[in-house]
């Protein structure tokens, strides 16, 4: 596909002539039946390899229409793909066996087994074992069983040995730190001032138990929330649930550090200040333990440093100081130390992309960038210390391609070799051997099934085609595949990338309003780029709407300036941007009536919508928001602070659609789920407050007992409704009369 780049300053309004359903209840059908009818109407999609012979071969089984099956075997030195047996041949003879008709396409076998020259194949059918020979098509059946294939498992987990009886023990008594020697039963006190509102606690002993390290405790101070269950299962009455819930600006509690010797049983400070955030640290001894590092992170999530202490004496050094003037997104690190203790593999987005470092923890402290460039490492998939390699997936590296399209890659670990893994214009993923000699490659994208490709692990070279996803069957059912879009967004330079659905009714003769699903939490990127048939987004269509998805400008993936719009921005959602790329569609395609968009959420998209309807009033007419962080702080502490920073400012307030609900026009629904857990509901309930209180019209549903979610069924059909009626201006059915589902 070829991407079309429009400015918004090219949109053109055209008249064309509005949809209307000639037979709402019939669209009703359609949508609800599109749930289920996609379902097994896509087929050679999936390969789950069966590892054989130390990764030289491997089996997986297709299931196919109509309860057929097949099985197949792949040699991977020979690069050859093949039935793992003759299947009408098989199905023939197991009915002359049995005397009773086998289908041979439909056969269900189990304990498959192959001998290493792959002359034969063994299995299970029903209580008999049977062996299949190739060169013949001969079916056997078998009185000795084939020896267990050789499995080759990607590790060996090595058991450490660990001391049964410790001669030294760290124990807390009346609050205070103490040693205990078993051998003599003595005991020696460390402290003396903890006290129960400030006591000493337990944190982690060297391996070889010549030191402990502990800590004074501070308490903080966090914010409960506060349930009420109206319709328990088990009473008439309701219960109310109350429950620890951190919320930005909270005090957490704070921690001092101390290290204990056993040989001196004496304790001393660690030099550094106090650990205030993030709860207690998590320990690495390392080398000999004459040292072990801890990471600290800074409230604000604007610094983040690994610290290195001295056993011997507590004294500290500073291996790693990240800063940023705006955050550090800690939802994607990686922090991996190597077995020999001495260096450390870490993400950082210091050149403004997220790369792999490679820390030296001794004295000089040098680094090694592992990957560099303007693209971005997404995750690492498996790192090799023994072969001295990483694999890791990373996007923005192909410049034909859209940029949040996943490829793989392997590296050594001082950045040499590096070798792209995967090929193929879509987004992959990929399955390691159990010896890391071979890959299977899985790409797709939105308007691409499946393909799947065995590939050498260490070069990416193709060695052969295994699986190309059939969607014969969806594209006779009228299933249309999205579309991909991309256009500039309200700088007028940034490309913006989204997608779009039309329902199978679709004709261009007619306009159709339009309905965007919105989800802009700056911890990932959201617009799907792999092959889907079951979405909101596609059923919701099915009544006559075109649906979208747009990845806006405060999104991840697409380097550290791009993510950066969502600083203390929270209210931006990127809805600028997703206006933009609206505009451009419609110019485009003036089937796209921009004159009549809906907008709909759920937990950050719950919020973005709603801010849609308060911010770009001009654009957006209809928003369905469901349990919306509508306040950035009444919800979860780690969220909030990172994207919008700390001390809690005036910004907070200004941004909240709370402050802003004055501003309301069009039509919103506010769901929300009286027992979520994730978002408190008085996020949405003060919403309502503030609605009332500014004599706003709007809608609200509470449904009982339902936690963090978009409703279920209840919740689809009424958000369904709420654009029925207020998009294309009809009185969807009476379901009282009609029943739900329809029928």
């Amino acid at each position: 596909m070829i991407f079309l780049v429009l400015s918004p300053q090219q949109a053109t309004a055209k008249k064309i002539k509005p949809y209307q359903p000639s037979d709402l209840l019939e669209n009703y059908r359609q949508a609800h039946a599109s749930i289920n009818d996609v379902n097994n109407k896509m087929i050679r999609h999936r390969v789950s390899p069966h590892w054989v012979e130390e990764d030289n071969k491997f089996w997986y089984k297709l299931d196919l229409h109509a309860g057929k099956r097949e099985w197949v075997v792949v040699d991977c030195l020979a690069g050859k793909r093949q039935p793992a047996f003759n299947h009408t041949a098989v199905g023939k003879q197991l009915s002359e066996l049995l005397r009773k008709d086998v289908d041979g396409s439909k056969l269900n076998i189990s304990e498959l087994q192959f001998d290493k020259a792959l002359t034969y194949c063994e299995f299970k059918f029903e209580n008999g074992r049977y062996r299949f020979h190739y060169k013949d098509n001969k079916l056997e059946q078998m009185t000795r069983v084939l020896s267990p294939p050789n499995i080759v498992t990607t590790s060996t987990r090595i058991a450490q040995k660990q001391d049964q009886t410790p001669r030294w023990e760290f124990e807390v008594k009346n609050h205070n730190a103490v040693l205990v020697d078993k051998e003599n039963k003595q005991e020696h006190v460390l402290t003396t001032d903890g006290t129960e509102a400030n006591p000493y606690k337990f944190n982690k002993w060297a391996p070889t138990r010549n030191y402990v390290v502990f800590m004074k405790v501070q308490p903080g101070n966090l914010s409960k929330v506060h349930l009420l269950e109206s319709s328990p299962k088990d009473s008439i009455k309701a219960k109310l649930h109350t429950r620890t819930y951190a919320q930005p600006g909270d005090r957490f509690d704070s921690f001092k550090l101390f290290i204990a010797s056993t040989e001196t049983q004496k304790s001393y400070a660690v030099d550094t200040e106090l650990i205030d955030y993030h709860g207690p640290p998590r320990l690495e001894w390392h080398e000999n333990n004459d040292f072990f590092t801890y990471q600290k992170d800074d409230r604000g999530h604007q610094r983040v440093r690994v610290i290195a202490v001295s056993a011997a004496d507590g004294t500290t050094r500073t291996i790693i100081d990240e800063q940023t003037e705006t955050f550090i997104n800690q939802t994607k690190f990686y922090r991996h130390y190597t077995k020999d203790g001495k260096r450390l593999v870490w993400t950082s987005e210091r050149s403004g992309w997220n790369h792999l470092y490679l820390y030296n923890l001794n004295s000089d402290q040098s680094i090694i960038p592992i990957t560099s460039g303007e693209w971005a490492v997404k995750k690492v998939h498996s790192l090799h210390e023994e072969e001295g390699y990483l694999i890791f997936s990373a996007v923005g590296t192909e410049a034909n391609e859209d940029p949040y399209h996943e490829h793989y890659f392997r590296v050594n670990l001082d950045g040499s070799n590096l070798t792209k893994l995967t090929d193929g214009d879509g987004t992959h993923k990929i399955q390691l051997s159990p010896t890391r000699r071979f890959l299977i490659d899985e790409y797709s994208r939105i308007d691409q099934p499946p393909i799947h490709t065995l590939r050498n692990a260490k070069t990416g070279k193709a060695i052969c085609q295994l699986e190309i996803a059939d969607i014969s069957q969806l594209l006779e059912l009228g299933f249309n595949l999205p579309e991909r879009f991309v256009a500039k967004g309200r700088d007028g330079k940034t490309n913006i990338y989204g997608m779009v659905y039309r329902p199978r009714l679709f004709d261009p003769k007619y306009s159709y309003p339009v309905v965007e699903y919105i989800y802009a939490g700056p911890h990932d990127s959201h617009v799907p780029k792999s092959f889907m048939t079951r979405m909101r987004m596609f059923h919701l269509a099915e009544l006559g709407f075109i649906t979208v998805m747009v990845d806006g400008m405060g999104t991840d993936n697409r380097g550290k300036d791009f993510h950066d719009v969502c600083w203390k921005n929270l209210q931006d959602s990127g809805l600028p941007d997703h206006i933009a790329w609206l505009k451009a569609l419609n110019a485009k395609y003036p089937q796209c009536d921009i004159s009549n968009v809906g907008i709909f959420g759920t937990s950050a998209g719950g919020q973005s919508s709603t801010a849609a309807l308060l911010h770009h009033s001009d654009f957006y007419r209809v928003a369905v928001s469901s349990c919306g962080c509508h306040d950035n702080r009444v919800d979860k502490h780690w969220w909030n602070e990172q994207w919008m920073g700390y001390p809690i400012a005036e910004h907070y307030k200004d941004q909240s659609n709370t402050t802003n609900a004055n501003l309301l026009k069009g039509n919103l629904l506010l769901m929300v789920g009286e027992m979520d857990t994730n978002v408190p509901p008085e996020s949405t309930y003060q919403l309502v407050n503030a609605l009332i209180k500014s004599k706003k019209e709007f809608d609200l549903l509470v449904v009982p007992g339902m936690g963090h979610s978009a409703g279920g069924e209840y919740g689809q059909r009424r958000r369904w409704d709420y654009f029925v009626r207020h998009l294309h201006g009809l009185t969807p059915p009476n379901w009282n009369q009609h029943g739900y589902p329809p029928k």
